[in-house]
């Protein structure tokens, strides 16, 4: 009922044309599900059977099998289907699965996009609730009854053995909520793997299950072809020999050379060991001499031209083996043709996971998932357990076939000397067409980045440049590999702990492969006043109209989350400091869309009197001026700040502050409740040399009027206050601005640079609450409002204030005008944020 209930909920173009129910009985005529069948089958086999011959009849492009009780995700099966409808060379479809335990507990399963080796491992995660196209579904017979229990995954290995593994694809997004699966290994899928490889020409291939539900396949090569290891090293005599002594002990494969590669060991121990070794002339054991600058690459590209051996292991001196079988596990993966690279399992001294796989885009260009986790730990997916494929495996143990590793360029000795050298290695290795596998089975220690803790600062420091540069170097080769990384998933964090959902994604989730609205990611400087009037409210404004996918972040993205997010435009509010140029440069170096500054006040030349000077670099103006050479455009609040920075950039464009329908559009405060006019004033620190204009008006007046003043009070006025209200939150302010009643508003603004260039907020803010204002003649309130302006005068600003207070009724009146003219002409409706909008893109 539950499943049936989930597809009656689907409206067109959505909903399937065809639903076959497979049981004993007829399930009850739902209404809205027309196309409902029933159709008598009770063993699985029966069922699929039943089910290749209404694929055979049927009309539909499309086929997925569930089962009952499972629930169709509305959002899921929209993304799937507008996949399947631009995909005309897939055969098959994966899709995400929610899991919903007794207790309705929610659980994830992401999956990676097609993974052959994972698949064969661990069939329960990858082989169920695929969409398979019917000409692919009839070309290789369609569900083999005699494995009827694990009728996908046998489908799947058919489909595999008929036209290799492309055409396979995946829906980043869960399409079922189900029960918990429970896993466990069947016969069913031991036949299915050894029938499948059978049929690749594995003969004596055997299947070991290793936990409920997994398997560990032993190819059964014949053939045990020479391996070269490659030991890079300087000094650090006791690894060295730790790395060869546990490697000659404990390798029960015997057709291995070892290559050591010296960098100009000085330390006596290591020079006196290399040297006797040299000396023996053993050709099993070689020391080659690299006395040039450490580049890992170069060395081991020289050893791989010495190299005797069909097969090459690239091994750090920093290991040691811990299982006899490592250099047979990894062998039965590289002798396969299929496959280029072959990673181990590596365990720190303590025995927790250092590696099991390289993640493209966590945490940086790419990092280890699992690191600090038990090696018995099952990881997510039992991937922690099970052989599977990874975009890259580290080099500190990678096994890669010779001629594969010449035909790619071996390791990229220019750019990347140091670091990402081996994801390098591994990602031209996938380019080429091969699989890049990592195996639990074999296992070594591995301490990790041993040599550095004893080095000075200087180096330190030189190592941190070299490294950036490396970084920056990989993300120009490879960041749209990065970005997505195929062996995991796009819904998983890249910013936290590995393949954990990501709950707090910096941009918006869109499943889908095209875009139905520009696309914009803005930066706010601040979640106060300027970040929310200038980038937070005009962007939610125009995804509420339905006008952009604008995605609001504090803080830069990373090149990866960048290269994911691929927006239209990029805007960058009030960028003014050092730190924030490097970081612009490095988004403009990966990121060529459009790219917008915008600022709200004349940063230069902040009043002397505000809590805000002082605070900002001295030399604003200069980094400015940098900044603005990194965007396309620079967008302004309003004429005044456009004239100041005149001649900062050749395309200054002007969009006023308009105040959000959702903050603004329904408040409004009451007039006459207090037992003498209330007259208010709202502001905050930087805006002491504004009450100073008036200071002695609030004093002249305190007998005659109720003064209110919302957020700062200076202590001299604090006698003559009836009313201080504490600051709120951003999003309270509009509802307490017009809690505070107040039959008169009151607006002075000190006549200088800064202020000239500053808009005309505070009215409008005002005035959406139906308070009447007086405020100073000044160039931001020289508008078309109807309110009160008058010169820095005491007598002006008395004769004003008593005007309003002595005629209530006319104040009131004036009040509503000021409101309706700010709702005509001053709100954040569809029309302005559709302006605000063709401001932030390009033209």
């Amino acid at each position: 009922d539950a499943t049936l209930r989930s597809l009656a909920a689907l409206q067109p173009p959505y909903a399937p044309r065809e639903i076959h129910v497979l049981a004993d009985a007829a399930p009850e005529p739902l209404p809205g599900l027309p196309q409902l069948r029933h159709v008598a089958a009770t063993t699985l086999a029966a069922q699929a059977q039943a089910i290749n011959a209404l694929t055979a009849t049927g009309s539909c492009s499309w086929l997925l099998c569930v089962e009952a009780g499972d629930v169709f995700t509305p959002a899921g099966l929209a993304s799937t289907l507008l996949t399947v409808i631009d995909a005309p060379d897939l055969r098959a479809i994966c899709t995400d699965e929610l899991m919903r335990d007794d207790e309705g507990n929610l659980s994830a399963l992401l999956r990676p996009d097609f993974n052959l080796d994972l698949l064969l491992s661990m069939p329960a995660g990858m082989a169920r609730h695929w969409l398979f196209r019917r000409e692919a579904f009839l070309d290789v017979g369609g569900f083999d009854p005699a494995f009827a229990d694990a009728a996908e995954f046998n489908l799947l290995l058919r489909l595999i053995d008929a036209g290799g593994i492309e055409g396979f694809g995946h829906v980043h997004e869960p399409l079922l909520i189900t029960p918990p699966q429970q896993i466990a290994s069947k016969p069913s899928e031991q036949q299915s793997i050894l029938c499948h490889l059978r049929h690749r020409g594995y003969e004596e291939a055997r299947i070991e299950p290793t936990l409920p539900g997994c398997y560990r396949i032993h190819y059964g090569h014949r053939a045990t072809p020479g391996v070269s290891i490659i030991i890079p090293t300087k000094n650090q005599f006791r690894l060295l020999l730790r790395c060869i002594d546990t490697l000659i002990e404990k390798t029960a494969y015997k057709n291995y050379e070892v290559l050591i590669v010296d960098n100009g060991s000085t330390e006596e121990d290591a020079c006196t060991w290399l040297d006797g070794l040299e000396a023996m002339g053993n050709p099993q054991l070689r020391v080659i001499r690299y006395p040039q600058p450490f580049n890992y690459s170069a060395m081991n590209n020289l050893a791989a031209q010495h190299a005797r051996g069909e097969y090459l292991v690239l091994l750090n001196n920093d290991t040691a083996i811990l299982r006899e079988d490592w250099l047979d596990a990894m062998l039965n993966h590289a002798q396969r043709p299929e496959v280029g690279a072959v990673g181990a399992k590596l365990l720190y001294p303590d025995g927790k996971i250092q590696h099991a796989g390289v993640v493209l885009g966590l945490r940086g260009p790419a990092e280890h998932p699992f690191i600090g986790e038990s090696p018995d730990a099952p990881g997510y997916m039992y991937r922690l357990q099970v052989d599977q494929d990874y975009s890259a495996v580290t080099g500190a143990c990678l096994m890669v076939r010779k001629s594969l590793y010449e035909e790619v360029g071996g390791l990229d000795e220019e750019v990347f000397k140091v670091s990402y050298n081996d994801v390098d290695l591994c990602l031209k290795i996938r380019t080429a067409g091969y699989l890049v596998v990592w195996t639990p089975h074999a296992v070594l220690l591995h301490e990790g980045s041993v040599s550095q803790a004893r080095e000075d600062k200087a180096v330190m420091e030189k190592k941190a440049l070299r490294f950036l540069g490396e970084q920056d170097a990989f993300y120009d080769k490879w960041l749209p590999v990065a970005a997505h990384d195929p062996a995991y998933n796009d819904n998983l964090t890249l910013s936290g702990p590995a393949f954990q959902v990501e709950t707090n994604p910096p941009v918006a989730w869109n499943p889908l492969t095209w875009r139905p609205l520009p696309v914009a990611v803005a930066f706010a400087a601040d979640q106060a006043g300027c970040g929310h009037y200038r980038i937070i409210q005009p962007a939610a404004a125009m995804r509420d109209f339905g006008l952009a996918t604008a995605d609001v972040c504090h803080r830069y993205l990373s090149p990866v989350e960048m290269e994911r997010a691929s927006p239209d435009t990029l805007v960058l509010q009030r960028q003014m400091t050092e730190d924030q140029i490097k970081l612009q440069k490095r988004v403009a170096r990966f990121n060529k869309c459009f790219k917008v500054a915008e600022l709200d006040d004349y940063l230069p030349q902040v009043p002397r009197k505000s809590a805000h000077h002082g605070t900002l670099p001295k030399d604003i103006l200069k980094t400015m001026r940098k900044s603005l050479t990194l965007v396309d455009r620079f967008v302004v609040s309003t004429q005044g700040l456009a004239e100041m920075m005149q001649g900062m950039h050749p395309d200054i464009r002007v969009v006023e502050n308009h105040l959000p329908l959702h903050w603004w559009a329904d408040v409004k405060g009451e007039r006459q409740t207090g037992r003498k006019p209330r007259v208010g004033w709202s502001g905050a620190a930087g805006h002491r040399g504004d009450l100073e204009l008036i200071a002695d008006v609030v004093e002249a007046l305190s007998d005659e009027v109720e003064w209110v003043f919302f957020g700062m009070c200076p202590d001299k006025l604090k006698p003559f206050v009836h009313e201080i209200v504490q600051p709120v939150a951003i999003g309270d302010y509009p509802g307490r601005l017009a809690s505070l009643n107040l039959d008169l508003a009151i607006a002075p603004l000190e006549d200088n640079t800064f202020n000239q260039c500053k808009s005309n907020l505070r009215l409008l803010e005002y005035g959406a609450c139906g308070f009447p204002v007086v405020c100073s003649d000044v160039r931001p309130y020289q508008c078309d409002l109807p309110v009160t302006r008058v010169k820095p005068r005491f007598k002006e600003w008395t004769e004003a204030i008593r005007m309003h207070v002595n005629d209530l009724d006319a104040a009131a009146k004036a009040g509503d005008a000021l409101r309706e003219a700010i709702h005509r002409d001053w709100m954040l409706d569809e029309q302005y944020a559709r302006f605000w909008l063709s401001q932030w893109m390009p033209d």
